[in-house]
């Protein structure tokens, strides 16, 4: 490179070094967001990889680029490169980069629909996802899914779960027949969460999502207490009677130190068909102002759907549900924005867990 072409490139990472990411707080440059640059007297190739995909300040960050390259020519390439959580990987998920649970407190909220539509909704941004159905009691993912499976190992012993439009999965459901009862007391559930995180071939994934049981029991202990997850979101309706065991639910987590991402509501309202009038079924706003009033991001509202019910009854497949997965979208790049933002603040200070020494 001649010593002309090298001040050319100084001075075009100088202007970028101007250049900040709205969550992060730093410029693109100090964070490696700039993977290639190529620097041909007005005409510049850049090639530009965020943190989540379908990043929401994506475009903010392109305009401040192009802004800052004021008469130049810049073409922009953009990737996605998911940054890896702080959690303990077992054998089976060495190569997952963060484990979401989803939770609810109370059941009945639709917590696991939300976990599917979640799951669909990353994979449409462009990531790698799977669902860990922990609802051992009411597993039902693989029949809202209708997912099969056919029992394989791979060559280290670890099963393979099933592939389902592109997500992995793994729950109870698939070896426990339809109407036979799950009767385990503490041990066997912690046992049967690592043996799902660690007997289980996973791969590389962005997100694993877990579906957790409602409460606050062995499970979501479990995965607190043995630092098996990264992040938590909680999911509820907008009726008290809802939330405020969902509040229970944060609390538990809190106490167990996994940070929450937020809380999101679900079946808030539905259109009416006919008069296409909102009607609030569960009230409304209760959630929102609860997590105002503890300081938890409110993520959003999603509808109540007929459709996706009768859906989930025979099984929902992803092109039937495009339109309400598209509701979801918004949250899961908020989801994504916010753990990245969790994740790096982890890597730039990280923290040790001071365990008491037994006497």
């Amino acid at each position: 490179m001649s010593e002309k072409d090298q001040q050319d490139r100084d001075l075009v990472l100088k202007f970028l070094s101007g250049v900040k990411d709205p969550a992060l707080k730093k410029d693109i440059i100090s964070l490696g967001f700039v993977k290639d640059l190529q620097v041909d007297g007005k005409q510049i190739k850049i090639k530009l990889s965020l943190t989540s995909p379908g990043c929401p300040h994506k475009d903010e960050i392109l305009s401040d680029i192009v802004r800052s390259l004021e008469g130049y020519s810049v073409i922009i390439e953009v990737t996605h490169n998911v940054l890896s959580g702080s959690f303990v990987r077992k054998e089976g998920t060495r190569k997952v980069k963060n484990i979401i649970a989803v939770g609810s407190g109370k059941g009945g909220v639709g917590k696991s629909t939300v976990s599917i539509l979640l799951a669909y909704a990353l994979k449409k941004l462009g990531a790698k996802v799977g669902i860990i159905d922990l609802d051992f009691y009411g597993a039902t993912i693989p029949s809202m899914l209708g997912s099969s499976f056919v029992q394989e190992v791979n060559e280290s012993g670890l099963l393979i779960p099933p592939l389902h439009q592109g997500i992995k999965i793994i729950s109870l459901a698939y070896f426990v027949p339809q109407n036979s009862s799950v009767i385990w007391r503490g041990p066997m559930l912690s046992k049967a969460v690592h043996d799902f995180m660690e007997k289980v071939d996973w791969g590389e994934l962005d997100y694993l999502i877990a579906d957790l049981p409602p409460g606050t029991g062995d499970v979501p202990i479990t995965l607190g207490q043995d630092r098996l997850i990264n992040a938590a979101i909680i999911v509820s309706t907008p009726q008290p009677a809802a939330v405020n065991v969902a509040l229970k639910l944060i609390d538990t987590f809190k106490k167990l130190n996994v940070p929450v991402l937020g809380g999101l509501e679900n079946m808030s309202y539905f259109i009416c068909p006919n008069s296409k009038e909102k009607v609030e079924l569960f009230g409304s706003r209760y959630f929102k102002e609860k997590l105002e009033e503890i300081g938890l991001p409110y993520l959003g509202a999603l509808p109540f759907v007929p459709q996706l019910r009768e859906l989930e009854d025979v099984g929902v497949k992803e092109e039937n549900i495009s339109y309400i997965i598209d509701d979801i979208i918004p949250v899961a790049q908020e989801l994504t924005c916010r753990l990245s933002v969790l994740n790096y603040q982890i890597s730039e200070r990280p923290f040790f867990l001071n365990i008491p020494k037994k006497k």
